[in-house]
């Protein structure tokens, strides 16, 4: 028989082995996520696939239709052809007509091989005629994004209209031809012209996209409305646009949600000079019952920077689930997010200009693309390279990986 002592510290010794061995395993259980606690995973990444550039100046065309390629502020996909639709947004040539091109992109999931430009189409008003050219005038429409519908085989383009000549923004749909099919009636909130009300000057319809059956139309303005706040030009603040949903059929306004812009990335040098964050592109990605997902994109720029370090680029994917429908609010200047409504869910998804590409330019247009011989998606981006030839018309291919 042990010595009582002796039997006494084998007890303690056991008793703190106990003791070691229930902390750690109530350690490690409490690592693991709970129902409030979840893992978070992105949704997607971006893989660089490559860029192509097309030259200042480059023209493209027949005879007096031979214009210069750019101002390029939207693309689309059509499955059905893999050819892409190209809107540009300014007239630039003296002969300049508002247009859009059809160009073929090839590329594999390794490499972005050609890009070459097929067609040119010009787009015309309710009457049948051209929209005026640079040196008949006026104009009259600013072109901004355009969708390929599957359904039609039509299109769909918005303009963002002239605030300071108190043209309205429209949507038209058009065949492929560039003729005009009919216009949408926008609500009144948003074409309102009266004092503080409506969309600011040159910040109207940026973005626009179909649902996924085509039955209804998204669109954004690059920045708020006169009634619910500021333009984007503060590197701080709160950024409330709401994401217009109409019925394609009957332009009836159906819905509404908040999205909340980020605020501009960089300050301006100096700081009075300029800066604007706005929303350039928008498209549906995923819907289901309770929910629909949208990618966002997002492009800031400030003055007084060096080459394009004044811009940057920011994807983020966003859903409806739970936000509220703001159809009925009046404006949003003085409500709180998150406790007078709630926006839509914002999550970053890819920041453009710290994914050690060469160069971004005023990216401005954006579409699903091509799907790749592995079966993964793809997003085509371009830019509006202004008709500057301080700027590129750039496009830039990324695979999703899911």
């Amino acid at each position: 028989m042990k010595p009582i002592e002796s039997q006494k510290a084998n007890l303690l010794s056991l008793y703190f082995l106990a003791f070691c061995i229930a902390f750690l395993f109530t350690n490690c259980q409490s690592q693991k996520p709970t129902s409030t606690q979840t893992e978070q995973k992105d949704p997607f990444a971006l893989r660089f696939i490559g860029e192509k550039i097309i030259p200042f100046e480059e023209k493209f065309g027949e005879n007096e239709q031979k214009m210069t390629v750019g101002g390029l502020s939207a693309i689309d996909y059509d499955n059905s052809t893999d050819s892409y639709y190209l809107l540009s947004d300014d007239l630039f040539d003296e002969n300049g007509l508002l247009r859009f091109y059809t160009a073929k992109l090839n590329y594999t999931k390794d490499s972005f091989e050609e890009l070459k430009i097929n067609s040119v189409n010009f787009l015309k008003q309710e009457n049948g005629k051209f929209y005026p050219k640079k040196n008949e005038g006026t104009k009259i429409a600013d072109p901004e994004s355009i969708c390929f519908s599957s359904k039609s085989s039509t299109l769909f383009w918005s303009s963002e209209g002239d605030r300071e000549r108190n043209i309205v923004p429209f949507i038209a749909e058009m065949d492929t031809n560039g003729n005009q099919i009919r216009k949408f009636k926008l609500p009144k909130h948003f074409i309102d012209t009266t004092q503080n009300k409506g969309w600011y000057h040159n910040a109207a319809i940026e973005s626009m996209t179909f649902s996924d059956n085509e039955n209804k139309i998204w669109f954004l303005s690059e920045t708020a409305l006169q009634q619910d706040g500021e333009m984007t030009k503060n590197t701080e603040g709160i950024f409330p646009i709401r994401l217009i949903g109409l019925d394609r059929k009957t332009s009836n306004f159906e819905q509404e949600f908040v999205y909340l812009a980020e605020p501009v990335a960089k300050e301006p040098i100096p700081q009075t000079a300029y800066g604007l964050n706005g929303i350039v592109e928008i498209l549906e990605w995923k819907t289901d019952k309770n929910n629909t997902q949208f990618l966002v994109l997002e492009r800031s720029y400030s003055q007084g920077y060096q080459a394009d370090g004044g811009t940057v680029v920011k994807l983020f994917l966003v859903e409806t689930k739970n936000a509220t429908d703001s159809k009925n609010i009046e404006s949003l200047k003085n409500l709180i997010p998150n406790k007078d409504y709630i926006p839509l869910k914002k999550t970053l998804i890819s920041d453009l200009s710290k994914m050690n590409l060469n160069h971004v330019d005023n990216i401005e247009g954006m579409t699903l693309g091509k799907m790749l011989a592995n079966g993964n998606k793809t997003i085509v981006f371009v830019s509006d390279n202004n008709f500057s030839p301080k700027q590129k018309t750039q496009f830039l291919v990324f695979e999703i990986l899911e």
